[in-house]
């Protein structure tokens, strides 16, 4: 079935071209959704009541890194955000310096994407989840490379069937910090697109969108939404025709 009014999803296929993804979004039921996702049997389908900071929140083997190094880290990710690879070496340096700081292995993926270099970009993902399993953005970094590869149905193992933010913290984590809440829902999002769990990617959307609705991660994955509710109309044109 569609969430989106119909009518909205009709008029998006006459017209051709990217559609709208936010102003159709807008007219999907909501509720019906939230509706049937409590019918679901699932950890996923109870409400997630997230206190959510943009306040620097450090993991501890960063927060053991001098100030010094820390601020050269990050002029190095900020450099790394506007595309210059250049970085490499001095983030190689800081692995060597710091090897227990998960981040760095981050930034290195990050990078060797940047610069193509397919394999070492690999290599990076699967070590960061070997040396730091309860690392969130591993596990996001490398869910996202099997939704890149199709290999989608490897993503549950990677979070060991855990599809809620907070069962990826310790016990009794009341705060989360805004790019772990992305990250995460936009990752699991497009997994649930992908196996045409329709309902969670859109309670996925939610839980990113009701935070910055132009972000865009809340615009990729509103994307991939409404493109699933017209292949599904477009399914549902052709077996009437039939």
């Amino acid at each position: 079935m569609n969430y989106i009014h119909t009518s909205e999803l009709v008029k998006a296929i006459y017209l051709g071209g990217p559609p709208n993804e936010r102003k159709l979004l807008l007219t999907a039921d909501r509720e019906l959704i939230s509706r049937k996702i409590r019918k679901l049997k699932t950890i996923f389908n109870r409400p997630e009541n997230l206190l959510i900071t943009e306040e620097p929140m450090q993991e501890e083997n960063w927060s053991k890194v001098p100030e010094n190094d820390k601020a050269s880290i990050n002029k190095l990710s900020q450099k790394l955000k506007k595309g210059n690879t250049n970085v490499l070496d001095e983030l190689l340096e800081f692995k060597r310096k710091y090897p227990n700081v998960p981040a760095l292995n981050n930034y290195l993926s990050i990078c060797f994407q940047q610069k193509n270099e397919h394999e070492k970009y690999v290599s990076i993902l699967f070590e960061t989840i070997k040396e730091f399993p309860n690392y969130l953005f591993g596990k996001t970094a490398l869910a996202e490379y099997y939704l890149i590869t199709g290999e989608f149905d490897k993503i549950p193992a990677i979070l060991k069937n855990k599809f809620a933010l907070s069962q990826h913290f310790p016990p009794g984590t009341k705060v989360f910090h805004i790019s772990a809440v992305r990250s995460f829902y936009f990752v699991i999002g497009k997994y649930f697109v992908r196996s045409g769990i329709i309902e969670l990617a859109y309670k996925s959307y939610y839980l990113i969108s009701d935070l910055d609705p132009t972000h865009i991660m809340a615009k990729v994955l509103g994307r991939e939404i409404v493109e699933y509710e017209i292949q599904e109309l477009n399914k549902e044109f052709a077996k009437n025709i039939s």
